[in-house]
């Protein structure tokens, strides 16, 4: 039984640390490989970092394709700094800046491809957005945060002491996520969950397919859809499986 997403993280790494939780890719090339412990640095890292930064408490939106890092920052929003908001990376500017307003994002963190989109909405200042951080870059230029620097510098806080995020209490039936609707019958609407409903899923799936650890889970549909978020990331994460993230069709 799980009361919690940040919980079901904690008794995966418990029961699976040193097993891989993900093959996936960061430039062309054969997969690499993330161990249970591996995710749960990273995210403790991120974390740390978006919690010294102000963030704790605020709502920050997730955007890109189906990566590692993509997995990192939602975790790491999700599991003591505040509330994710997934967005769908095929959104026009003016529907994404329409949610990020609806939202009231305080951050976004972003794929390559989007880069240039939120640069321009932070320019344009009518946004709460206050941080940009980029997924593939390996060093912060020009007010855009590398996510890759802040997980190192979120560890930095963790070895000198700074529980701030690993103590976090997490309240399961508050909201903290929300989900868009794809706007098929009108604009976007957003739909507030809570760690409780997520968990309800991740635990009663199991009655119904049998998963086993050494199952690996091919990561095809886009993530921010809640079908792959729920049963294709969190689900394998859950029951100890791996993740492998699909290069495109």
């Amino acid at each position: 039984p799980i009361i919690n997403l940040k919980q079901m993280l904690e008794s995966s790494v418990e029961l699976y640390g040193d097993e891989i939780a993900f093959y996936t890719k960061f430039k062309k090339g054969p997969y690499e490989t993330r161990t249970y412990k591996d995710v749960f640095n990273d995210v403790n890292g991120l974390g740390t970092a978006l919690v010294s930064r102000g963030m704790k408490g605020k709502r920050i939106a997730v955007i890109g394709e189906t990566t590692y890092m993509w997995g990192i920052a939602y975790l790491a929003t999700v599991c003591g700094t505040g509330i994710v908001v997934p967005l769908d990376k095929e959104l026009p500017y003016d529907d994404l800046k329409y949610l990020i307003n609806e939202a009231e994002c305080s951050a976004v963190v972003f794929d390559k491809k989007r880069e240039a989109t939120f640069v321009k909405m932070m320019e344009e200042g009518d946004t709460g957005l206050e941080l940009l951080i980029a997924q593939d870059r390996r060093e912060s230029t020009d007010g855009i945060i590398s996510q890759w620097e802040l997980i190192d510098e979120g560890k930095v806080l963790v070895e000198g002491g700074d529980r701030s995020f690993l103590d976090a209490e997490i309240n399961s039936r508050e909201m903290s996520i929300i989900i868009f609707t794809s706007g098929t019958t009108g604009m976007a609407k957003g739909i507030m969950l809570s760690h409780r409903n997520i968990v309800a899923d991740l635990m009663v799936s199991p009655t119904l397919v049998d998963f086993k650890p050494s199952d690996i889970f091919f990561s095809v549909l886009p993530i921010h859809h809640t079908f792959e978020c729920t049963c294709n990331f969190i689900m394998p994460l859950y029951k100890g499986g791996t993740i492998a993230h699909c290069e495109g069709l």
